[in-house]
């Protein structure tokens, strides 16, 4: 027999099903293009046969496929709800960055009428992790928990891939550079490719876990986290995040001394797993000193094969061009054949003399001010550990080509920074998803 009451033929709203709606799929591409960034280097691409830093190919090869998948996410966050409505709102919480687009935008243009270079660079190095950090700040926590999850998982396996190519003497992928296989360097290349991309991307990872941005992972995973990152580092040879790292980790060492023997209050399983842990650090010192591992590392300070010989004779290219040249961008052509001249076929180890020599001071102003700009959006974001770990990423960038060039590294840094911040417990950035769903 059937109720009066009961609603016949109809779902109780309760238990109906959710629909999967525009903004699942664009946290599902956000989430895809986060795994592509971190599992699809350069050199993976090009070992696969897809023409991305090579001669050759569609134009679409051009462009890294997180790239792709990104854009295709950010045009859904524009018109899910209505562009108009949409744009008024991103530009009244996000001004700056739009005018990090806009300058981006003026700069890429110019670049390629005026100073008549490509510009495909600048979608990957400055328009896709502008794009990742809003589709990011109107990600529902839930998500960037699953997120900051899979950046766990995946710095854990570069590092024991970076440790185990290092060590045993094999690679992954191969390690390609100008189209070309690379068979002299030592360096391990594992899932993020470049080996000082591999380095800076791991100190800054390891720095955010040492700060307290954890982004959910459990409290007793943190410190073998940071021990796996931090043994890592000289796989990949990046001596300036490994010095960085160790003098902010000295640091932070200094400050949490220091408030403990003012009265600060501490967990006594954090005491026991330091009694535990430094004995077995310094065992493991002891034992890597002699090793191949270690002292293959160590001598890059003592001979950097011209490393630093190249970082002087950059300053040399600005000789040979007038005002006019520099100011307005020299001939890429002659560029190229000078910097060639001068030992430097591998790219200027500066991003910032990189593009006032590639694009000249008026473009490269654009640039600069973009990145001010965004950074200072990036700063009124994330929590204080994640401007700290801004300030260690610009200052690795200005002694490599890094932004210069076209590559992922930008990209890569906003992923575990946001991610780690929004899934953390406490950060503004995390309260401000939980309770509005954007940022």
């Amino acid at each position: 027999m059937i109720s009066r009451d009961a609603q016949i033929g109809l779902l109780n709203p309760a238990r109906a099903p959710a629909r999967f709606g525009w903004a699942d799929l664009r946290v599902l591409l956000t989430a895809l293009a986060v795994a592509c960034v971190f599992g699809c280097s350069s050199m993976l691409l090009t070992h696969i046969g897809y023409r991305y830093g090579s001669t050759g190919g569609s134009p679409l090869e051009k462009f890294h496929p997180s790239s792709i998948v990104l854009s295709a996410a950010f045009a859904i966050l524009l018109f899910e709800h209505g562009f108009s409505r949409r744009a008024a709102e991103l530009l009244t919480r996000h001004a700056l960055t739009a005018i990090y687009f806009a300058c981006v935008a003026y700069h890429a243009a110019y670049v390629a009428l005026i100073v008549g270079r490509p510009v495909t660079m600048v979608v990957d190095t400055f328009l896709a992790p502008g794009m990742l950090f809003l589709l990011l700040c109107n990600t529902n926590v839930g998500a960037v928990r699953r997120i900051a999850g899979l950046i766990h998982g995946i710095l854990a396996l570069n590092a024991l891939i970076g440790f185990s190519e290092s060590a045993f003497k094999w690679r992954l992928i191969p390690y390609y550079l100008n189209e070309g296989a690379v068979t002299y360097d030592w360096r391990s290349t594992a899932l993020l490719g470049h080996p000082l991309q591999n380095a800076a991307i791991t100190a800054i990872y390891a720095f955010l876990l040492l700060a307290g941005s954890r982004g959910g992972l459990p409290r007793n995973l943190v410190l073998p986290a940071f021990a796996l990152q931090f043994a890592a580092l000289p796989a990949f040879g990046g001596r300036t995040a490994t010095v960085l790292l160790m003098v902010l980790g000295i640091l932070w060492l200094v400050k949490e001394g220091a408030l403990i023997l003012i009265g600060k209050r501490f967990p006594l399983n954090r005491l026991l797993w330091l009694c535990l842990g430094l004995p077995i650090l310094a065992l493991g010192l002891w034992y890597l000193s002699d090793s191949t591992y270690v002292t293959a590392f160590l001598d890059r300070f003592v001979e950097d094969e011209g490393s630093a010989e190249t970082r002087v004779m950059m300053l040399g290219l600005f000789s040979h061009f007038s005002w006019t040249e520099l100011f307005f961008g020299p001939e890429a052509a002659r560029l190229d054949a000078i910097a060639v001249s001068a030992g430097l076929e591998y790219g200027i180890e500066s991003f910032v003399i990189a593009f006032l020599l590639q694009t000249g001071i008026f473009a490269a102003s654009l640039i600069f001010i973009a990145l001010a700009a965004f950074s200072l959006d990036l700063a009124r974001t994330l929590s204080r550990p994640g401007i700290l770990a801004l300030l260690v990423f610009l200052a690795l960038n200005a002694s490599t080509t890094g932004l210069s060039s076209k590559g992922t590294t930008f990209t890569l840094f906003v992923a575990i920074a946001m991610a780690l911040d929004g899934a953390q417990s406490g950060t503004r950035l995390n309260r401000r998803l939980a309770e509005t769903g954007s940022a």
